[in-house]
Formats: structure tokens, C-alpha cells, sequence
């Protein structure tokens, strides 16, 4: 494969990255606490719609009942040290771009909004699929008194109210600043203000914010999130965040997340989350009066793992997230619907296996059952206008998950993984549709010693 000469990211990424040993300050601890790392990702996405449902073809309008992509992405990452003193400074390069192997035109999403791997051209990706993709993230680090950074450039936050997506081929970034503060033992402290998106297959920064189910939008101009989380011991996590979206919403999470030894081989779990939100300023996406909870108990016994979770949606709009992340700490999300309609009630029931229990690390089984009823959709703004006709729905879905990771050799990491999910609708449901989901997943990282 060629690099496309009219896309320099694709073909900088790499370059970049591994030249910034060569350039970088010769203070002591940049380098000395540095590392490279090179991730390769190769992806085959298939959707299957079934019972007459079809998802239509972004540049054609086309219906097309299968969906159906392949792509090998490559992400390099360079994290600096700090230079030495009470005040150090470091830089984090992270170049990634991505290959199409396969998937027509008719065939591929916009690798955006509507699920897939490889993006299209246009603001709005309606044009034609692209053949390669990348870009270039760069983030400026200052640590303080060894227990605070900041950072500015682009960042990837991972917190209950703006949670980094790397679900696909490639991760999203944005561009802005945080903090983290871990002066207190157990206690981490963080905040951001972000100003612009990158999505997960972009070849530049500068995208619009805005939310999952509703789209951009150019007049919300920041996200600012604040929030702690407090590991009290090893079996009990505190956490509490608060995010606002400019113009858009105001959301608030409280969650906790407890484990408790029982004997040997045996741990009882529990926890529960819950979320508010509330529409603010010029209210962008109409009125939003959300207030949306999941609890979950389990048994580990042995190698076995068991989870019964219940989620609930209070309000006439979905529970909603950031635009393109993965803000889903709900405890019924899944592999190909959110579980998040308009009023809807969910139960899902969980097992995991760990087959170390039969002498094969590495090898892990996933399955899970989750149902949705009570959606009711018949009040929601215009900007959910998808949920307007569903009085009486109802959605269920069915995940088996098999992965395996290469314990020992030169393959060492190699670790594959077979997703599939079963996704059904009932009832007058016609924001979600039935579909076979399939994603085949490769990834290789490597590591890289400076020093």
C-alpha cells in the first residue's frame, strides 16, 4: 500500500512520531520516562438488517439491508517524561491513520454518526467512502509538585461525562486543557475545557461539538467538566462528575462501585449509577429533563462471573452523551443498541468465563441478555423526533463475545476477538432496528524501549 501524498497526516503520522526522541530536550526524565508504543488494529464490521429494516446509502440515499466493512488502522503514540525540577514539561504525539481493505460504496456507514469504520467525504460524510485517513494529535504536558498535570493541545478524557471513544478503528480527541490532581492518596481530582472535536476517522481538528443523538452544532462553543473519584480501598470506588455542554445541557453523575471477598474464590459485587440532565442557556436540543439510573449485584465464583443489572429512563428524551463518545456508564450498554429510548426500562443478565480455570489464559466467553420495554417516545422535542412515533416499544438483544490473548512469544499481546449481537424490536419501536451485528478484531501492540 501507498500513502496518499494529498493527505500529509497519513503519511506524517509515523514520521512524527518516532522523530521526536531525535529532537526532543535533553533534560533528565523526558526521555528516561518516555515511551513508544505502536498499536495495530485491523477491523472486518458487518450489519445485517433483517424483517424488512435497511439503513440508507449517505450518498445515494440508496435502502441497503447489509453494511459491511474492513480496515486496518495503525496508531503510534509517543509520551514523553518530564524535564527535572519543581515544574516539568513533556509532550505527548500520537499519529494514527487508517487503510480501507474493503467495503463499496454501497456498503459502508459514514463511520460517524451511523456505525461503521471507514469514513466519507463532507462535512456531513455523504460522499464517497475515503480510501486512507489519519492525523496527527499533539498535546503540551506540565506536571507540578508531582502530583498535578496539565495538559493542552489534544486530549482524550476519559471520565463518566466525556469519555474518549476508541471503539473503532481509530481513537477521537479533542482540543482544549485539563487537569489532574492525585494529592490526597486514593483521591483523583480533574477538570477541562474543551473547544473542538476530532472524530474517529478525521484527518483534521476543529469539529463541531455537540451529542450523540442529536448532531453538531457550531453555536456550542465549550464542554467544561469537572469531577472526583475516590478509591476508598480496594473494594469500594466514589465518584462523582459534573459536565456542561455550551448551550445544550448541564449533567451530573454520582456512582459508586463496591466488591466484597465472601472466601477464597468467591466476591460478591454491587453498584449503582445515576445521571441528571437538564437543558441550559439557549437550549439547543429543546427542553431535556433526563434523569436515568442503572444498579447492578454479581457473584464471582472461581472463574465465573455473574451479573444482573436494571436501568432505568426517566424522561420524554433519551438518555444522551457527548457527540461520538463513549459516555455510556449505564450498566445495560451493549454491543449494538444503547438501551436509552425515551422512558424505557431495561434488565440485563451477564455471565463471563475465564478460561485460566481450564489452563488456557488468555481465553475469555462473554454472554448477555438485555430487554427494553416502555419506551415511549410520543412527547419528545423535534430534535428526538425519531422517538415521536413509539408509544408501546419494546427492543431486546443477544452478545457473545469470545477473545483470546497471546500469553508468551514473539506474538506475545497479539489478542483477537469475535463480537456478534442479535438486536430485535417490538412493540411501535421505530427509532432501532433488527440486525445481525459481526465485528472480527485484530490488534498487535508494540513496545518500544528509548534508553
Amino acid at each position: 500500500m501507498r500513502f496518499n501524498k494529498k493527505n500529509p497526516a497519513c503519511a506524517a503520522s509515523l514520521t512524527l512520531v518516532l522523530a521526536i526522541p531525535a529532537v526532543a530536550a535533553d533534560g533528565e526524565g523526558f526521555l528516561e520516562g518516555a515511551t513508544v508504543n505502536v498499536l495495530n488494529r485491523n477491523i472486518y464490521f458487518s450489519q445485517d438488517f433483517r424483517h424488512g429494516d435497511t439503513f440508507n446509502n449517505p450518498q445515494t440515499g440508496e435502502k441497503k439491508h447489509l453494511r459491511a466493512e474492513w480496515a486496518h488502522g495503525v496508531i503510534a503514540n509517543f509520551e514523553s517524561g518530564f524535564t527535572p525540577g519543581v515544574v516539568g514539561f513533556g509532550l505527548d504525539v500520537r499519529g494514527q491513520f487508517g487503510f480501507k481493505m474493503d467495503g463499496g460504496d454501497g456498503r459502508v456507514g459514514n463511520g460517524m454518526a451511523g456505525n461503521g469504520i471507514i469514513p466519507r467525504r463532507g462535512y456531513d460524510f455523504d460522499g464517497k467512502p475515503k480510501s486512507q485517513f489519519g492525523r496527527t494529535d499533539v498535546a503540551l504536558k506540565v506536571r507540578l509538585f508531582d502530583d498535578t498535570v496539565l495538559r493542552y493541545g489534544d486530549v482524550r478524557p476519559l471520565t463518566p461525562v466525556v469519555n474518549t471513544s476508541d471503539i473503532r478503528l481509530l481513537p477521537q480527541s479533542f482540543r482544549g486543557g485539563n487537569v489532574m490532581n492525585t494529592s490526597i492518596k486514593g483521591l483523583t481530582l480533574q477538570a477541562g475545557k474543551l473547544e473542538s472535536g476530532a472524530d474517529r476517522t478525521a484527518t483534521a481538528h476543529g469539529g463541531d461539538l455537540g451529542t450523540a443523538y442529536g448532531g453538531r452544532f457550531k453555536d456550542a462553543n465549550d464542554f467544561v467538566y469537572f469531577g472526583a473519584d475516590y478509591q476508598a480501598n480496594d473494594r469500594l470506588l466514589l465518584r462523582a462528575h459534573h459536565g456542561r455542554l455550551d448551550d445544550v445541557w448541564n449533567q451530573l453523575f454520582l456512582g459508586f462501585d463496591l466488591k466484597q471477598p465472601l472466601r477464597e474464590g468467591l466476591t460478591a459485587r454491587a453498584g449503582a449509577k445515576y445521571y441528571r440532565t437538564r437543558d441550559t442557556g439557549q437550549s439547543l436540543m429543546g427542553d431535556i429533563n433526563n434523569d436515568s439510573w442503572s444498579a447492578h449485584v454479581g457473584l464471582d465464583v472461581g472463574a465465573h462471573r455473574f451479573t444482573v443489572a436494571r436501568t432505568e429512563i426517566h424522561g420524554d428524551t433519551p438518555f444522551d452523551y457527548v457527540w461520538n463518545t463513549w459516555d455510556f456508564y449505564l450498566d445495560t450498554f451493549s454491543q449494538s443498541s444503547d438501551f436509552n429510548s425515551p422512558n424505557e426500562r431495561v434488565w440485563m443478565g451477564r455471565y463471563d468465563y475465564d478460561f485460566a480455570g481450564l489452563g488456557i489464559p488468555g481465553l475469555t466467553f462473554t454472554t448477555r441478555y438485555m430487554r427494553g420495554t416502555k419506551i415511549d417516545g410520543t412527547d419528545a422535542g423535534s430534535h428526538y423526533a425519531a422517538y415521536q412515533n413509539t408509544s408501546h416499544g419494546r427492543e431486546w438483544e443477544n452478545d457473545i463475545w469470545v477473545g483470546y490473548v497471546v500469553q508468551s512469544g514473539p506474538a506475545k499481546d497479539l489478542n483477537f476477538r469475535v463480537w456478534h449481537a442479535t438486536h430485535r424490536v417490538g412493540g411501535d419501536n421505530s427509532a432501532s432496528a433488527n440486525l445481525n451485528e459481526l465485528r472480527l478484531i485484530f490488534e498487535y501492540p508494540l513496545d518500544f524501549n528509548l534508553l
